[in-house]
């Protein structure tokens, strides 16, 4: 019965009811008119990134497109769904590949909201790629620095294992997931997002809210199997020393524990259908 630490990897069963800033400086705010084309799809995602007019041009010049699941599947070589219907996962709706930035096309609103995060995140991809020899050096050892210690930063980073690609991911994922920078990273982002916030509030909203909730229903979950298997225990004991009495008065409150451990079950596989979903695919 026993579940593994890592809700995002492994199925959900139920119970058998037996240091130094960068040299570049901030770009002012993102201006409202830009001499840069933008595809009209995909106007509204840069004006919901507050993309500033640097950020404007890579991203054109990343040739952005919002591709349906069949395309984006072949332009990203994934498939964008969890190994079990009880997992979460790893994949979200965009990649950058060979200098282009490939857009999942949503199904419903709330993903349409989600895809101007994963735009930003690609987007970053594309800023880390145009930083020279020096800017990224620096830039790199700020991303290590933000990363130490930072247990929420290494859950996300879990997918993508340990390969030298590892500091282009935590370039992307904390300009785009995370808010308390250093004042040196939050200069450096500001050269591509006039407002910041407003894209990690939108990932709050959309994708984070849920990844805490599931957290939390995990925790819960766990914690009702932790005390299901030390009562069972306590019954062998029970058990051996023949106390009868004991062992059927407990029998009653196992029986309860699992009834409210699989209604948790129930309700993490709901939610993580629902965060799957949110990914579409």
């Amino acid at each position: 019965m026993a579940l593994t630490a890592a809700c995002s990897t492994t199925p959900v069963d139920r119970a058998d009811p037996s240091p130094t800033p960068t040299s570049s400086p901030p770009a002012p705010s993102a201006p409202t008119t830009s001499t840069v084309l933008i595809p009209a799809d995909l106007r509204n995602l840069v004006a919901a990134t507050t993309m500033t007019e640097r950020a404007r041009r890579l991203f054109a010049a990343a040739s952005p497109a919002i591709e349906d699941p069949a395309t984006f599947a072949a332009s990203c070589g994934i498939h964008n769904a969890a190994d079990s219907p009880n997992e979460l996962r790893t994949h979200t709706q965009g990649c950058y590949v060979a200098g282009r930035i490939h857009l999942l096309s949503p199904d419903r609103p709330e993903a349409r909201e989600l895809l101007s995060v994963v735009a930003a995140h690609e987007l970053l991809h594309a800023a880390y790629a145009s930083l020279g020899p020096a800017d990224r050096s620096r830039v790199d050892a700020e991303l290590h620095a933000a990363r130490s210690g930072n247990e929420r930063l290494e859950a996300r980073l879990k997918p993508y294992g340990s390969g030298p690609t590892l500091v282009n991911e935590i370039h992307s994922i904390l300009g785009s997931e995370f808010d308390g920078l250093s004042p040196s990273l939050e200069a450096h982002y500001a050269q591509f997002f006039a407002d910041r916030a407003a894209v990690v509030s939108t990932r709050q909203r959309t994708l984070g809210s849920r990844e805490d909730e599931i957290a939390a229903l995990k925790a819960e979950v766990d914690e009702l199997d932790a005390r299901i298997t030390a009562l069972k225990d306590t019954q062998e004991e029970l058990r051996a020393a023949d106390d009868v009495r004991t062992y059927n008065a407990n029998v009653a409150v196992i029986n309860g524990l699992i009834a409210h451990y699989n209604d948790h079950v129930d309700t993490l596989n709901a939610r993580i259908e629902e965060y799957n979903g949110l990914l579409g695919g």
